[in-house]
């Protein structure tokens, strides 16, 4: 995209930081959960993997990603403004959505320290029927937190495939195709095929790839389209 406003380097760097940010959160995805294991393993065990991880790596990785997840909504300020052409008020749902999502996401993560801790305890010899009550109830809590983002990310694709398919944005029309909601459609799939060992540290950042994916792919377009400050 190309900004033809003084304030277009402050938009490219706003989203070169929401990019940095989503890396950062990967790294600290490896170490919070990831280990050797196929990709199709860890969605298999899911949560319950973290039994055997140190409690070392889970606070590490668990707090490295919250301090860095509410920076990523700031790589949604270049697709507001390739939006925001079509108008105000569609583009702001849209991005309030997914960065709502997005801040949801340091709930998500740090729910993992909890998860992972209770795991660990509900392998122990000593183990009780109320740690695995408290395991049940943790993964209900966990399961609201992944509905709720879920719901706010598919509002946002919708309202931005609609609106960059009328083709009155900064966008390509064809871009209306790669809403966020698509582009984790279409890594998850891919992410699940990879073997062991990678597959065990790649698969518990699927959601954070796909995300830094379209990060990437707007700041790609900078150069193919105008955005109006």
């Amino acid at each position: 995209m190309e900004y033809n406003s003084k304030d277009s380097k402050i938009i490219i760097k706003l989203g070169l930081i929401g990019i940095i940010s989503v890396l950062i959160t990967i790294i600290s995805d490896f170490i919070l959960i990831g280990k050797p294991s196929t990709a199709y393993d860890f969605l298999l065990s899911g949560t319950e993997s973290m039994w055997d991880i140190s409690t070392a790596r889970i606070t590490i990785g668990a707090f490295i990603g919250v301090v860095a997840l509410p920076f990523q909504s700031l790589g949604l300020v270049p697709v507001y403004y390739a939006l925001k052409s079509s108008g105000k008020v569609l583009p702001a749902i849209a991005v309030i959505s997914y960065a709502h999502a997005l801040l949801m996401g340091v709930a998500f993560h740090i729910s993992y320290a909890f998860i992972g801790y209770g795991w660990k305890l509900n392998h122990r010899p000593d183990a009780t029927q109320i740690t695995t009550d408290l395991m049940q109830q943790y993964n209900i809590y966990w399961i609201i937190l992944m509905v709720i983002m879920t719901v706010e990310i598919l509002l946002c694709s919708v309202i931005y495939s609609v609106v960059v398919a009328k083709g009155k944005t900064s966008y390509p029309r064809w871009m209306a195709i790669f809403n966020p909601a698509l582009v984790v459609a279409i890594t998850l799939p891919l992410v699940f095929l990879i073997p062991y060992p990678i597959g065990g540290y790649i698969a518990p950042a699927c959601l954070n790839i796909s995300t830094i994916l379209f990060f990437i792919l707007t700041m790609v377009l900078k150069r193919k389209a105008t955005i109006e400050a």
